[in-house]
């Protein structure tokens, strides 16, 4: 009996001197991984998946980008323009599209829309808050009292949009 147990614990011993490193169980996987054979102008990463090796995009709907003029008063100064688009209504929280535009001038041309999306998503809603402000320091998460704004309820794909920025009351 003593002797099989010895046996036993030599052979559990064994196996645990049989380890095998994260690098060796790499390498094991890639030899073991089949081989695939490329189509003419495929990558190797795209190999037989069906899958384009380019970037994954969410599509942007350009339709929806809306287009216009932003004026000040005369002498009007400040770090930073900032757009934003928002559903209608909402007052606060992330903005569905923001721009941010140093050292504007004005008259100034604008375009905000899907491709200036905070976070990819769907597309807008039938009805969104565009409003810019020429921000004093700069930080969107702050309104000073010498800041500039103008605010407009539209639809997505609006060209001619005029906003003329004005003191914050």
């Amino acid at each position: 009996m003593r002797i099989v147990a010895s046996m036993l614990v030599a052979l559990v011993v064994a196996g645990c001197s049989q380890r095998v490193t994260p690098e060796e169980e790499f390498a094991r996987q890639e030899r073991e991984r089949p081989l695939v054979t490329l189509e003419s102008g495929q990558s190797p990463g795209a190999a037989g998946t069906g899958l384009s090796s380019a970037p994954m995009e969410a599509p942007v709907d350009d339709a929806q980008t809306i287009t216009g003029t932003i004026a000040a008063p005369p002498g009007a100064s400040g770090s930073v323009l900032f757009l934003f688009v928002r559903p209608a209504g909402a007052t606060g929280g992330p903005p569905l599209a923001v721009q941010r535009v140093p050292s504007p001038g004005f008259p100034r041309e604008f375009a905000i829309g899907p491709r200036d999306a905070m976070v990819a998503g769907g597309p807008f809603p039938e009805r969104v808050t565009l409003e810019a402000r020429l921000d004093e320091d700069g930080n969107a998460m702050t309104e000073g009292p010498a800041d500039l704004s103008a605010r407009i309820e539209t639809a997505p794909g609006a060209t001619g949009v005029a906003l003329t920025l004005a003191p914050t009351t």
